[in-house]
C-alpha cells in the first residue's frame, strides 16, 4: 500500500478539541483528527484508552448512554453533528456502524438488509436494494438462493458481512467499524479485510482494531491514542516503520499493550 498524507485527501470527519466523558469520568481529552475522505482510518491503542468511545461519538452512537457527553465538535461535512439543530437519526443513516460482534436481526437475511431504508421511507426496488447491497459486502453469491432464510442460520464470518450490507444499504458515506473481526475466525477474517479494501473506493471506513497486523494491512492512516490522549497520527507506513514518538514505538512493538 502507497504512502499516503492528509494533504492528498479532503477531511470528511474532523475532531476539534474534543473531549468524551461518562459522567465525571474524562476518557478522550482534547484530540484534533482529521479523517480524510475514501481512506481507510485505524485506531489503535491499549484497552481503556478511548478508541470505541472515539468511534462512538462520529454518529452520535454515545447518545443511548444517560452519562455521556462531549465537550468541543465532531464535524462532518463543515457542520458540527453535535449542534442544536443537528438530525442525529439523519447523521447514523450517512455514518454507519457495524459492531464488534455481528448483531443480526432475527429475521430474513432480506428483511436485515432492506429493513433500515423500508422504514425510512426507500422508494426504490427492494429487490434491487438488497442484491446491490449484498454484492457490495460480498455476499451475494453465497446467499442469493436463500434470501428468505433465517439470518441467524449464517455463519459468524456471513452474518459480519451481512452487517456490513445492512449498513451500506442505508447509503452511507462513512462506515465505522468496532473491532469487527475480534469474533471470527481468520478465514473470516480475511474475507472482511478483503471486503475493507474493496470498500475503500466507494466509503470513508474508520475502523478500530486491536491487532497490530490487520491495521497494518488493511489501513492507509494510523491513530494511536494513550490514556484518552491522540499520541500520534499518520500514514500507516510511517507510524509502523518510523513512528515520531517513543510510545507509538512502544506500543506497536509489544513492550507494553
Amino acid at each position: 500500500m502507497k504512502e499516503v498524507g492528509l494533504e492528498e485527501h479532503e477531511a470528511i470527519l474532523e475532531t476539534r478539541n474534543l473531549s468524551i466523558y461518562y459522567g465525571e469520568h474524562r476518557v478522550v481529552n482534547g484530540i484534533d483528527l482529521q479523517v480524510p475522505a475514501h481512506q481507510v482510518t485505524a485506531v489503535i491503542g491499549p484497552s481503556g484508552c478511548g478508541k470505541s468511545s472515539l468511534l462512538r461519538v462520529f454518529n452520535r452512537m454515545n447518545d443511548f448512554i444517560p452519562t455521556a457527553w462531549v465537550k468541543g465538535e465532531v464535524v462532518f461535512h463543515g457542520q458540527n453533528i453535535y449542534g442544536k439543530k443537528t438530525d442525529a437519526g439523519l447523521i447514523r443513516q450517512q455514518v454507519g456502524m457495524v459492531f464488534q460482534r455481528p448483531n443480526p436481526f432475527p429475521k430474513s437475511i432480506f428483511k436485515n438488509v432492506v429493513w433500515g431504508p423500508k422504514i425510512n421511507g426507500h422508494q426504490g426496488d427492494l429487490n434491487d436494494l438488497a442484491e446491490d447491497a449484498l454484492r457490495k459486502a460480498a455476499l451475494w453469491d453465497e446467499v442469493k438462493d436463500r434470501l428468505r432464510d433465517s439470518a441467524l442460520r449464517l455463519s459468524g464470518g456471513q452474518q459480519q458481512r451481512l452487517c456490513i450490507a445492512r449498513a451500506i444499504a442505508m447509503n452511507p458515506e462513512v462506515i465505522l467499524m468496532d473491532e469487527p473481526c475480534s469474533a471470527l475466525d481468520p478465514r473470516a477474517t480475511a474475507h472482511i479485510e478483503d471486503l475493507i479494501q474493496e470498500l475503500r473506493s466507494r466509503y470513508t471506513i474508520v475502523i478500530v482494531t486491536h491487532n497490530m497486523q490487520q491495521a497494518a494491512r488493511i489501513s492507509d492512516l494510523t491513530a494511536f491514542l494513550y490514556e484518552g490522549n491522540l499520541v500520534e497520527f499518520g500514514s500507516t507506513k510511517k507510524i509502523f516503520t518510523q513512528p515520531e514518538q517513543k510510545r507509538t514505538e512502544d506500543y506497536i512493538t509489544g513492550r507494553f499493550g
